[in-house]
């Protein structure tokens, strides 16, 4: 079972969210990761991609980008995606934040 489905079965069993955000190591390697990829292929990852890879990626962007939208993502981590995506090089485009 993934981690996305446990956490809405969860909700539907207690109805209390668990909280989305991951470890510090965890998102600064999923962080990395994204900006290697935004470096190589010069856009942002998609979460409906077709390789594994990149869906993964994008589904992890768009969970931060949820989690801002609901004030969850604390601003040091929402200033780590900026910085790290824009200095990915290659043109890569800033992630949406709304």
């Amino acid at each position: 079972m993934d981690e996305r489905l446990m956490r809405e079965l969860a909700w539907q069993i207690t109805g209390i969210r668990r909280p989305s955000q991951c470890s510090d190591e965890v998102f600064a390697t999923t962080l990395e990761r994204v900006a290697v990829f935004a470096a190589a292929e010069g856009r942002m990852p998609e979460h409906d991609a077709t390789g594994a890879l990149e869906a993964r990626l994008g589904r992890w962007l768009e969970a931060q980008r949820a989690d801002a939208r609901r004030g969850t993502l604390c601003e040091s981590r929402r200033q780590m995606i900026l910085n790290g995506v824009c200095q990915a090089g290659s043109g890569a485009a800033r992630p949406r934040w709304s």
